[in-house]
This record gives C-alpha cells, structure tokens and sequence, in this order.
C-alpha cells in the first residue's frame, strides 16, 4: 500500500456500532463489552488516534482511547494494542474534538 491509499483507508475506517470483546479474567472466553457508537480521530503520519465513545453493557457511557496503523509489511490495517504516546499538540486536538461534540467539558 502506498502512502496516499494508507491515509485515504484510515480516514475512510469506520467501526461505528462495532461491538468490543475483552477476555473474561480466568478464562479464554470473550465477551461484548460494549459498543462504539461515535468516534473522533485525528491522523498523524501512519496512525490514526482515536477517541472512541463506548455505550457499554451495562448502559453506560465510556471512552476508550485507541489508535489504528497499518501492519508492518503494510497490507492491512489493524487496532493497536498499546498504550497511545502523543505529543502535546496532537492531543490538544484530539481532545478539543470531543469536546466540539459535547462528549466532554474541561474546566
């Protein structure tokens, strides 16, 4: 995939109404945690930084912070697994995007 097509698929990514599993503690079994119902992101370089409001199991609202990239011989695309590590500016504005949606309020 070349540059152009990676930014172009991690705009177009959509997991809205996507369901989120996790492990049951103890087990191998998986179960729905919740469901992405809105998302903002921000693309910087190869990665796209998402926050991702969940409507969770037991009716709740949650955020899940997260990012999408492309594999290492960039065939496809793929959640990742870590932590995110942004700097200050890149933050800024994918925070401030949340709160243009009413998600959140910072004081």
């Amino acid at each position: 995939m070349s540059k152009v097509e990676i930014l172009k698929r991690l705009e177009e990514l959509n997991n809205i109404d996507k369901p989120i599993t996790g492990e049951i503690k103890g087990t191998n079994k998986k179960e729905i945690k919740g469901t992405i119902k809105e998302e903002v992101f921000h693309i910087v370089g190869e990665n796209k930084y998402v926050i991702q409001k969940i409507e969770k199991s037991d009716n709740t609202i949650g955020f899940r912070f997260g990012y999408y990239t492309c594999d290492a011989n960039y065939k496809q695309l793929r959640y990742g697994e870590s932590s995110i590590i942004m700097n200050a500016t890149d933050f800024s504005k994918l925070i401030n995007k949340a709160k243009e949606k009413g998600w959140i309020t910072i004081q």
